[in-house]
């Protein structure tokens, strides 16, 4: 088996370097785009919340007025 030169070792190591930050540019893309996406997400999830309890609150009037409007039959119809 014979050994390699130091220029062939040197070649070796520099492609496995450049492959290595190759790979890191890669995966920091992929950390942004993910970091961006989780952004958004996050956003959609705070419109989705505030709607929800602007629906709760909505929900809450209606049932005091229906009760509300309940009553006031109750008041009439007992009063006869």
């Amino acid at each position: 088996m014979e050994e390699e030169s130091f220029p062939e070792q040197f070649k070796k190591l520099e492609d496995r370097i450049e492959q290595l930050v190759q790979t890191c540019r890669g995966l920091q893309q992929a950390k942004s785009e993910l970091e961006a996406k989780i952004h958004d997400l996050e956003g959609a999830l705070k419109a989705k919340m505030a709607t929800e309890q602007q629906y709760k609150e909505e929900k809450s009037m209606i049932r005091l007025k229906i009760d509300d409007l309940v009553s006031r039959l109750d008041q009439v119809i007992g009063s006869k």
